[in-house]
């Protein structure tokens, strides 16, 4: 709103500091440094109690603005400021999307070229360079921020000086008001004292006409033949001289102040008016305002029902999950099961091929005698050796074929854990989405709260405009400090907030972390595998090496020995090669079943600690919903209490429209009188100025009619009796004049000083609203960087994440195509 000015002659250079003052306010509740006496307000609010505690803590005003009356240099300062960071970030987002679409384009050419051949190693972006301007803008928010503290400090010191100044001058005011007031006063006391001095000097012209008179009564005896014309005309003069000596002056005195008087009426008529329409129609713009605010309020919660019920349904999908897992480990520990009791078998079955060796060894001494025979066989035993091999080489496939589905089910156990993170993510989203509405409902509710203030004060400006009763002011600034209690709740909660995702933070470093150590561990466990494998080919190797031996010490012990004994070593050897094989299997099996239950036992730990998050996410936005509803249910009932004192008010302003109807109307039966008494008067004035000429010819008369007026002196005496008696009541009519203007004149006084001291507060709420905006403007760009800076932070975490997953799963690809060289040269 613009500000308005009063024009005053008197109290010109007092009204351009109150001007310069009134610019520099920027807050709404301030207190001075010193206290400075006031003549209707003696007592200290709590408000002013707190705030001057606040004033003492901040600093000095700014170099910057040390020069200047106005602090709008340094806020332009702080905007310029604001925009710089506001364009390095957008530059900044830019970048990194460009980074983005080189990494996109470089991990979509490694899907299409996935080979079983070794993956070509990709050039990696080094962190380092991604980060380079990360902690320039981190110092550039931080110094940003602190310069915003330090001008918001700075500006509350220049409110407290100014209002300190303001507070001077309306002292200044009041004073020089009590003066005008007192000189007024006096003037009204010194117009009776005139009149009487005024009555008294006429009384002693009378009393030397009748000196006069009594000298040349005996000169008007040749008068007597015109006694009668003369008698009835100068008992018309007498009365037309008295009443004009009477009430001319006082006449002429109450019309001016009467003319004065309906001036100034008129005018603050006109003005008060524009004030009531303009409160009208700020009155109107906040009711739609609540009403806009109840409709977004009814929105908002509808959307927190449409949250929680995607949230129950997510809920219920993980529990189907983790119901499907549970009976993956029960398949897998079944088979385990199996595979057990084969092991057991396979045991018996070899301790009894040992007891035949032994057996077998015993009879070789018998044997030794039918080498002969089997010398004849040897060409039927070389053909069943190169069956053998051949049945060794299917062994041996098939063996491989079997590490392969094995490798394919621990893949496919990787993507389920990628899957898992995939959903863990999603999750983190959308607890983030739910805290970023809580922010918007919370800052609504404190938009409805400020709206809600701000319709408080229009309402108790226009209870102060029509009433002067004391014991209402106090039920207003009970109100006033309940709205200085409100504000400290609200920023409570705000701080409360800010803690909760300052939490969130580190919960979510937290979360970064423990994958980290999970991917960790997965490629330590890999490289373990790969290291198992390079033992078990070494072994494969050097045990080949000793059956080659073996075979040809037994193709020289053939030369001598018979063909059963041939047959039982082939035999023998057959088995140590099954065994050996069977045991490297069940050692895998081993392995892998200890790494199936550890996946197991994550996946569980996890799905636990997601269902316990899950909950607490949502009684924590139960209880939020709650106490939202309960904020909104308050500003109804006070809504409610406003809209009833509007009504009251309108009453009122009813009854003053009738009083002001009965003003008028009294008023122009006084215009009329009026006009009737300035007739007279004219008529007055042409007898008294005809009376005048004639003055002089009588004068010239009254020195031969002396002797006939002394028969005439007793009637005038008894004329003197009966004008004594007109003159007190005329004189009691003018004391009565005279007290009726004082009293009309105090009202007027005190009816002037509550108007100023309205328009000096309705002034200083105009500067304050006017600076709170330019402070919520501030607050909302500096909301826009935070967000902007989150999502950098966000952004960059997924980033280093799908590095992680693209660097593991190029690890694996590494040493499945290590695993396919190896078969292939064994091949």
């Amino acid at each position: 709103m613009p500000e308005k000015t009063i024009s005053c002659s008197n109290i010109e250079g007092d009204q351009a500091k109150k001007n310069n003052a009134t610019s520099q306010a920027l807050v709404l509740f301030g207190a001075p440094k010193k206290d400075i006496e006031i003549f209707h307000e003696n007592k200290m609010t709590n408000t002013e109690g707190v705030n001057k505690g606040i004033y003492f803590s901040y600093p000095c005003r700014r170099q910057s603005c040390a020069l200047v009356n106005i602090p709008a240099p340094c806020v332009n300062k702080m905007i310029s400021h604001i925009e710089d960071l506001e364009s390095k970030m957008q530059a900044h987002l830019k970048q990194f999307e460009t980074s983005l679409e080189e990494w996109t384009r470089t991990s979509s050419t490694q899907d299409q070229k996935e080979d079983w051949s070794i993956a070509t190693p990709v050039k990696e972006v080094k962190p380092e360079e991604r980060d380079e301007k990360c902690p320039e803008l981190k110092q550039e928010m931080e110094a940003l921020l602190s310069e915003a503290i330090h001008l918001i400090k700075s500006l509350e010191t220049d409110r407290a000086e100014a209002e300190e100044a303001l507070k001077q001058q309306k002292s200044r005011k009041k004073k020089i008001h009590m003066k005008i007031d007192s000189w007024s006063i006096w003037r009204l006391q010194e117009i009776p004292l005139a009149v009487q001095k005024e009555h008294e000097a006429y009384l002693r012209d009378i009393i030397e006409l009748r000196w006069h008179l009594e000298d040349k009564a005996y000169q008007l005896k040749h008068f007597e033949e015109q006694k009668a014309k003369l008698e009835e005309a100068n008992a018309k003069l007498q009365a037309d001289i008295d009443y004009m000596n009477k009430h001319g002056p006082l006449i002429n005195s109450k019309q001016n102040q009467e003319l004065e008087a309906l001036k100034e009426f008129h005018i603050k008529k006109f003005e008060v008016m524009e004030l009531y329409k303009q409160v009208h129609e700020e009155l109107e713009e906040a009711i739609e305002n609540v009403e806009n605010a109840k409709l977004n309020a009814k929105q908002i919660r509808q959307n927190m029902e449409k949250d929680i019920h995607s949230d129950e349904i997510s809920i219920e999908t993980y529990k189907r999950e983790r119901e499907e897992l549970n009976n993956l480990y029960s398949h897998y520990s079944a088979a385990v099961e199996n595979v057990s009791v084969s092991i057991v078998e396979n045991e018996e079955a070899v301790s009894e091929a040992l007891k035949e060796k032994k057996t077998s060894r015993k009879e070789l001494s018998a044997l030794s005698k039918m080498l002969n025979d089997l010398k004849k066989n040897y060409d039927q035993l070389s053909w069943k050796r190169k069956s053998y091999e051949k049945e060794y080489l299917d062994v041996l496939n098939n063996y491989y074929a079997a590490k392969k589905s094995w490798d394919i089910e621990l893949s496919n156990i990787a993507k389920d854990f990628s899957d898992i993170s995939i959903a863990n993510t999603q999750l983190i989203e959308e607890n983030r989405r739910l805290e970023i509405d809580i922010e918007t409902i919370a800052g609504l509710i404190n938009d409805s709260i400020r709206k809600k203030s701000e319709l408080e004060s229009e309402i108790q400006s226009l209870l102060k405009l029509r009433s002067k009763n004391d014991e209402f002011l106090k039920q207003l600034y009970k109100e006033a400090y309940h709205l200085g209690a409100v504000f400290h709740l609200t920023k409570f909660k705000t701080e409360e907030l800010e803690e909760k995702i300052a939490e969130v933070r580190r919960k979510f470093k937290s979360r970064e972390e423990f994958l980290k150590k999970l991917t960790r561990g997965k490629v330590a466990n890999g490289m373990m595998i790969q290291k198992n494998l390079y033992s078990i080919q070494e072994e494969q190797i050097l045990e080949k090496q000793e059956v080659l031996k073996e075979k040809a010490m037994c193709a020289l012990a053939l030369a001598e020995l018979e063909t059963p004994l041939m047959e039982l070593e082939e035999d023998a050897i057959r088995i140590r090669t099954i065994y050996k094989e069977h045991s490297d299997t069940l050692n895998d099996i081993i392995e892998r079943r200890d790494y199936v239950k550890r996946n197991v036992e994550r996946t569980k730990q996890k799905l636990r600690r997601k269902g316990k998050k899950t909950c607490d996410a949502i009684i924590e936005t139960e209880d939020k919903r709650s106490i939202i509803f309960r904020e909104i249910e308050n500003t109804k009932s006070k809504t409610i209490i406003y809209h009833s004192k509007i009504d009251q008010l309108n009453k009122k302003l009813k009854e003053k429209e009738k009083e002001n109807i009965i003003f008028a109307q009294t008023l122009g039966s006084l215009k009329n009188e009026f006009i009737t008494m300035r007739y007279k008067r004219e008529h007055a004035q042409g007898v008294f100025d005809h009376l005048i000429s004639e003055k002089k010819i009588y004068e010239e008369r009254i020195y031969e009619e002396e002797q006939r007026y002394r028969t005439l002196v007793t009637m005038r005496q008894k004329t003197l009796a009966d004008i004594k008696k007109i003159q007190d009541d005329s004189l009691e009519e003018n004391l009565r004049l005279a007290q009726e203007y004082q009293k009309l004149q105090n009202t007027f006084l005190m009816e002037k000083d509550n108007y100023f001291n309205l328009y000096d507060r309705q002034l200083s709420l105009d500067a304050s609203i006017r600076d709170k905006k330019q402070l919520c403007q501030l607050q909302r760009r500096i909301h826009k960087v935070w967000q902007k800076h989150f999502k950098l932070v966000v952004l960059y975490s997924q980033m280093r994440l799908a590095k992680f997953q693209t660097d593991s799963q190029e690890s694996i690809q590494k040493i499945l195509a290590v695993q396919n060289q190896y078969d292939l040269e064994k091949e």
